[in-house]
């Protein structure tokens, strides 16, 4: 009978590998230098759920997340204005720091056209991973971004603060991870605990010495709602996802407040085709958490040769789908 990664999320399970390998008695796991960060807020559930349990596993862990909620941001950056840092006052989240900025411009409402005026705002999530391998963590062994609450998946990643606070670490040259959780998910720690898993699995496969991830690669993770996930897949980002932003004439569906206002919403995207069935954005509608390799960013430094990165592809597959793992064509997961 073929074995499956279901049941017990894979935190306990590799963590529990992880000790019997190292020897006979039960010790801590290597601590990494953990750099958390999001483009939801520094004080959300999500990245607090996940400060604590990496906490709980060993590790040493920071944030450095916008002030606020700056979803679909993408890369964007304020420069040349002032930035003001400052420190979460939850004594139970003591290395946690949120960034915000200041917008200066022409007012064109009503209340105040035509005067210059300035206003204080979130940093965007660019900005405060930046700020976090700059001035909180500059040795950090892994940057995270996320948990976000929704999924990035396919060609929303261009928009994704999330994936792009990930990416600009990766071009930084740490090992980056962006992690999205189902919109609907109830239980932050559940959702917390894969990651850890993850990240417990990642110490496993590299050698002494070694990054956690190979230079130049990061991951794309999607995890299905917790009580829905049935395991792991290596896939691809691909270009599918559930759905197509247009703009649209009512966009109370959203934001009821905003019932019959034009913007830009969401649509139902058609269904994705013979090339897309083994990408990230169909499956995770299966179950199945997802795990996609991004590479090939302008200004990537050191990246690992392209053999090297297959090869070790090839190893995190083994682990993700043990021998349950889906049949694929190929390892052709970089993209």
């Amino acid at each position: 009978m073929k074995k499956s990664l279901t049941g017990a999320p894979l935190a306990r399970m590799l963590l529990l590998s992880v000790v019997l390998l190292a020897s006979g008695l039960p010790q801590q796991a290597n601590a990494l230098d953990i750099l958390l960060t999001n483009d939801d807020g520094y004080a959300h559930p999500n990245i607090r759920a996940l400060y604590r349990e990496l906490s709980k596993a060993g590790h040493r862990v920071a944030i450095a997340a916008p002030a606020g909620d700056q979803s679909a941001r993408g890369g964007a950056f304020f420069y040349g204005e002032e930035v003001v840092a400052g420190r979460d006052d939850d004594s139970d989240y003591p290395a946690s720091h949120y960034v915000k900025t200041r917008q200066g411009g022409t007012c064109l409402s009503d209340a105040c056209r035509g005067q210059e005026v300035s206003v204080e705002i979130s940093a965007t999530p660019v900005m405060a991973a930046l700020y976090g391998i700059e001035r909180v963590l500059p040795h950090a062994d892994l940057v995270i971004s996320g948990p976000n609450a929704g999924h990035n998946l396919g060609r929303i990643n261009n928009s994704s603060g999330t994936f792009n606070a990930a990416a600009v670490a990766l071009v930084r040259g740490y090992p980056a991870i962006a992690v999205s959780a189902d919109y609907q998910e109830a239980s932050p720690a559940a959702a917390a605990a894969e990651v850890v898993g993850l990240v417990a699995l990642l110490e496993s496969l590299r050698g002494r010495g070694d990054p956690l991830l190979p230079p130049g690669i990061g991951l794309n993770v999607n995890l299905p709602r917790s009580d829905r996930i049935k395991g792991w897949q290596l896939t691809s980002i691909g270009g599918w996802w559930p759905y197509e932003f247009s703009y649209v004439d009512d966009l109370g569906s959203l934001r009821p407040a905003l019932a019959g206002k034009f913007g830009i919403g969401f649509r139902r995207a058609g269904p994705p085709s013979a090339e897309e069935v083994a990408s990230e954005g169909v499956v995770v509608g299966q179950g199945l958490i997802t795990v996609s390799p991004f590479t090939g960013l302008p200004g990537t430094p050191r990246s690992s040769p392209r053999e090297e990165q297959t090869e070790w592809l090839k190893r995190l597959a083994d682990r993700l789908q043990s021998e349950s793992r889906k049949a694929v064509r190929s390892y052709s997961y970089i993209q």
